[in-house]
C-alpha cells in the first residue's frame, strides 16, 4: 500500500536518489538509466548553469525531445533560480513570437548552455517576472496549444507546481509517457511519476498505435497516460491487435471528453485496466481529480482547490494557478484566484462535474446551441463508425450547420448505410443535431499532443 509523505521539492531529489539509487528509472532502445544516473545529469545540468552565471530568473529554453535529458536540465536550471521554457524541436519556430514579450537569455544546445539574449521585455512580463523573483523561486513557461489562435505564454511558480506533487512510496510501476514535456499533462505525470519511485519507458519517436503497443508488450508497462483520441486509435488499429496488452494496470486519460461508449469498450477489450480521469489546464496545473467514466469528481475538499460553474463555463480555484500570461492580456485570469478554463461543464445527480466541451467549439444552428461531443457520442454508438468529428460549417440561412466526419468500419463505406445511420439519428435526435455536412475520410487528425484538431468556429 502506498503512504503519502510530503510533496515534491527541488531539495528532495538528491534524497529519492539515494533512497531508490540502482532502480531503473529511464528505460529506451539503447540504454536504460537509474536513479543514480539522474542525480548525476541534474547535478551536471547545475554545473553548466553555475559556471556560465545563469541568474536567478533568467529564461532557459531546453528541449524536450529527449525525456531524460529534458528532466535532468529542468531541475538543474530550476536550482539557480531560473525560469526554464521546455519546448518540442516542433515548436522552435515559435520562438520568434515569444521574443515578442521576452528575453530569452539561454538555450540548451548540445548538452551545454548557449546566449540567446535576444527581445524585448513586454509590460505584462516585465511586472510577472519581478513577482516571481520577488519570491525567490524558480519559474516554468508553457505556451498553450495554440488551436483557437496564437500560443499564449504561461508563466507558473515552479515551487508552487510541484508542492501539488505528494512523494509516495510503494511498488514501482512502469509507466509509458505519450505527453510531451512541454505540456502541463506530460510534465505532471513525469513529475509524479518520480515522485513514486516510477520507472518511465521512452515513448517512440513517432506515436503510433502499433509502436506503442509493442512499447507496453516489450516492456511490460503498467500505466499508460493517454487522450481518448489516441485509446480510440489503439483499439481500432490492426498491428496494435497482434500485441501483449495485459500487463496493462492503469490507463489515465484526458485532454478531452471521453465518451462513454468508447470508455465501454475500452472497459471491454482491457477488463483488468482501472480507467481513470485526469483534468487541468496549462494555467491551473493538474487538480486532484476522482473517479472515472464522463463524470468527473473534483476534490474540493483539497486544500486550495475549488470549483464553480458561471453561465455554463468551469471556473477553478488552484494553488498553483499561474502567474499570468506573458503577453500580458488578462484571459481567464479573475480576482481571487479563479480561472476561467474556456470548457462547458454541467453539475450530475450524483455530483460529478461532466466536462461538456469548449465554448468555442459550440455550433450555432439558427440560435440552437450545439455541443459537438454531444453529436460525436450518438455517432459513435452507431457500430460502423469507428470514429468521428463534428465542428461547425457556415451556412446562408441558418448561420450554422453540423458537419460530420466519419470513419467507417471496415473497407467498404457504403452511401446506403451512411444514409440509414443519419436516418435513425434524425428520428432518435433533435433536428439541429443532424450533420448537415457528412464527408468518409480515412483517420481523424490529431494534434502534436493526441487531441483531436478542431477547425476553429468562426
Amino acid at each position: 500500500m502506498s503512504t503519502e509523505t510530503t510533496s515534491l521539492t527541488l531539495d528532495s531529489l538528491p534524497r529519492l536518489a539515494v533512497l531508490h539509487g540502482e532502480r531503473d528509472l529511464w528505460v529506451e532502445a539503447a540504454r536504460t538509466r537509474n536513479w543514480r544516473d539522474f542525480a548525476q545529469a541534474v547535478a551536471l545540468a547545475e554545473q553548466h548553469c553555475r559556471a556560465a552565471e545563469v541568474q536567478p530568473g533568467a529564461i532557459v529554453v531546453l528541449p524536450v525531445d529527449d525525456g531524460f535529458t529534458a528532466l535532468a536540465w529542468l531541475f538543474g536550471a530550476a536550482a539557480v533560480g531560473a525560469v526554464v521554457a521546455p519546448l518540442r524541436t516542433e515548436r522552435l519556430g515559435e520562438i520568434e513570437r515569444w521574443r515578442e514579450y521576452v528575453t530569452l537569455d539561454w538555450r540548451v544546445m548540445a548538452g551545454g548552455l548557449v546566449r540567446s539574449g535576444q527581445g524585448v521585455f513586454s509590460a505584462g512580463a516585465a511586472g510577472l517576472l519581478k513577482q516571481l523573483r520577488g519570491r525567490g523561486h524558480p519559474g516554468l513557461i508553457l505556451a498553450t496549444g495554440g488551436t483557437t489562435g496564437a500560443p499564449k505564454l504561461v508563466l507558473h511558480d515552479l515551487v508552487n507546481l510541484l508542492a501539488q506533487i505528494p512523494v509516495r512510496s510503494g511498488r514501482p510501476r512502469r509507466t509509458l509517457p505519450l505527453m510531451n514535456l512541454d505540456h502541463i499533462g506530460g510534465l505532471d505525470m513525469a513529475w509524479r511519476a518520480l515522485a513514486s519511485g516510477q520507472t518511465l519507458v521512452a515513448p517512440p519517436a513517432v506515436i503510433t498505435p502499433g509502436a506503442v503497443a509493442a512499447l507496453i508488450a516489450r516492456h511490460r508497462v503498467e500505466v499508460l497516460p493517454a487522450t481518448p483520441s489516441f485509446l480510440n486509435l489503439l483499439l481500432l488499429s490492426e498491428p496494435a491487435e497482434g500485441h501483449d496488452l495485459d500487463s496493462l494496470r492503469i490507463v489515465p486519460y484526458g485532454a478531452e471528453p471521453m465518451p462513454e461508449g468508447l470508455l465501454a469498450r475500452l472497459r471491454t477489450r482491457l477488463p483488468a485496466v482501472e480507467f481513470i480521469q485526469k483534468f487541468g489546464t496549462s494555467e491551473t496545473g493538474a487538480l486532484p481529480v476522482k473517479g472515472g467514466g464522463s463524470g468527473l469528481a473534483l476534490s474540493v475538499s483539497d486544500p486550495g482547490f475549488a470549483h464553480r460553474i458561471m453561465d455554463g463555463e468551469l471556473w477553478i480555484r488552484s494553488p498553483a494557478r499561474a502567474l499570468g500570461y506573458l503577453s500580458g492580456q488578462p484571459g481567464g485570469f479573475e480576482p481571487a484566484g479563479w480561472f476561467r478554463t474556456g470548457d462547458l461543464a454541467m453539475e450530475q445527480p450524483d455530483g460529478t462535474l461532466r466536462i461538456l466541451g469548449r465554448c468555442t467549439e459550440v455550433i450555432n444552428v439558427g440560435g440552437e446551441k450545439v455541443l459537438p461531443g454531444v453529436v460525436e457520442e450518438m455517432l459513435l454508438a452507431h457500430p460502423q463508425v469507428a470514429d468521428c468529428r463534428v465542428f461547425a460549417q457556415a451556412n446562408a440561412v441558418l448561420g450554422q450547420v453540423v458537419a460530420a466526419e466519419l470513419v467507417w468500419r471496415g473497407s467498404e463505406q457504403d452511401p446506403v448505410q451512411v444514409k440509414h445511420l443519419l436516418h435513425a439519428f434524425g428520428a432518435s435526435s433533435p433536428k439541429c443535431h443532424l450533420p448537415a455536412v457528412v464527408r468518409l475520410v480515412k483517420s481523424i487528425d490529431t494534434t502534436w499532443n493526441l487531441k483531436k484538431i478542431r477547425p476553429l468556429n468562426t
